[in-house]
């Protein structure tokens, strides 16, 4: 009983205080509703540009399902332009630099794509965008960065078959370079990741034959 007889005289002064300090009141409730209004607006705005940068990246799949790169290339790129930032923009990223290497433009797709990783993309994408950067690389014959790049791609995944794929790849980039005793280390990894499967025969092929001989 006392505790609510004490919560009415509590609502009471509020009332009395809202009353004498009216001007005030209204400030608040002012900047309430357009902190309030700015929010609601802002995530809708976000939703709708999502959505537009969706239909866009749809747009540009169809084109390059269909064979036409070209055409893919330039949606693509005027959705990066245009939808930066949002996560159908990122994953066109991706997307066009696979046409970039298709189309035998591997150096201008490794650039764009080391600018897209110190971008400090989403998580999904960041192991994908290092194993084209490998991929790229690779192509452009920059073998030990290559293989650098595909071993940051195995660190940035959580599953074991992809992991193990890039390190494969490191391993035989790796190779390309020269560079057996990190080949080696490469293919061990997998090794003692995997006791079984055609990913740990493989390493197990790659170490004997780097060893051969030594």
């Amino acid at each position: 009983m006392a505790a609510a007889e004490t919560i009415e005289g509590i609502d009471q002064r509020v009332i009395k205080w809202a009353r004498a300090n009216r001007r005030t009141v209204t400030i608040v409730l002012g900047v309430i509703a357009v902190v309030v209004g700015g929010a609601l607006f802002w995530r809708a705005a976000t939703e709708r540009r999502e959505n537009f940068a969706e239909r866009a990246l749809q747009t540009a799949r169809s084109a390059a399902e269909a064979g036409n790169l070209p055409l893919a290339a330039s949606d693509l790129a005027r959705l990066i332009s245009t939808y930066g930032g949002t996560r159908a923009a990122q994953e066109a990223t991706l997307l066009l630099a696979q046409i970039r290497l298709l189309d035998n433009q591997a150096t201008i797709a490794a650039a764009d794509l080391r600018t897209f990783i110190e971008s400090g993309p989403r998580t999904e994408f960041r192991a994908p965008a290092s194993g084209l950067l490998g991929a790229a690389l690779e192509e452009a014959g920059q073998f030990r960065e290559a293989a650098q790049s595909y071993e940051r791609a195995a660190e940035a995944t959580s599953y074991a078959g992809v992991k193990n794929q890039h390190l494969l790849d490191a391993g035989r980039a790796y190779t390309m370079a020269g560079d057996t005793a990190s080949a080696t280390a490469v293919y061990q990894r997998i090794l003692d990741l995997a006791r079984s499967g055609t990913d740990s025969v493989e390493a197990l092929i790659r170490v004997s034959e780097l060893t051969k001989g030594t």
